[in-house]
């Protein structure tokens, strides 16, 4: 178990870091996007970890995965040592992808032999996370081998996984 704190504005005193709070945990859209912006932050550090490291297991975080949430605010001493001054924990996160989906008949098939993951599929998650977490020049390098690996490889999959594909560019734009 890891905690993060990640800081954003200053705040003048704690009156207004009350009224930022309020606001914030009154509007889903933007507590969503401190959170999105935050994850954005640590990921970033993240990558660094991985790169310098030279470890590829070092692996991006995703809110809905949190055990908990908090947003709140806090002297800078306070922060960094994990205090707050006033906080309130989020709701718990709606799921992830795989709580729409059942992937376990996919998973057999893939154990057994019967079904393989392409490698596109791979390149093209990858690809829609760096856009999700503002790596866009990383994305475009993603598709590119996602796009060559459906040419080289078609599978029965390819028209599905080009959807997908295109899916991602037009998020890139």
């Amino acid at each position: 178990m890891t905690r993060v704190t990640v800081t954003g504005v200053s705040l003048d005193d704690e009156a207004s870091g009350s009224a930022w709070l309020k606001r914030t945990m009154g509007d889903r859209e933007r507590g969503s996007r401190e959170l999105r912006d935050a994850a954005r932050i640590v990921n970033r550090a993240l990558g660094a970890v991985r790169a310098e490291a030279r470890d590829p297991l070092v692996q991006d975080i995703g809110v809905t995965k949190a055990l908990a949430v908090r947003l709140g605010h806090g002297t800078g001493d306070e922060l960094a040592e994990g205090r707050w001054t006033e906080a309130s924990q989020l709701p718990e996160a709606r799921g992830g992808r795989l709580d729409n989906v059942d992937p376990q008949s996919r998973v057999a098939a893939v154990l057994a032999g019967r079904d393989e993951v392409h490698p596109a599929e791979t390149l093209i998650q990858r690809a829609r996370l760096d856009v999700q977490q503002g790596r866009d020049a990383e994305a475009r390098y993603g598709l590119r081998a996602a796009r060559e690996a459906l040419r080289e490889e078609p599978g029965p999959r390819r028209d599905k996984l080009l959807e997908e594909l295109a899916a991602v560019e037009e998020r890139l734009g």
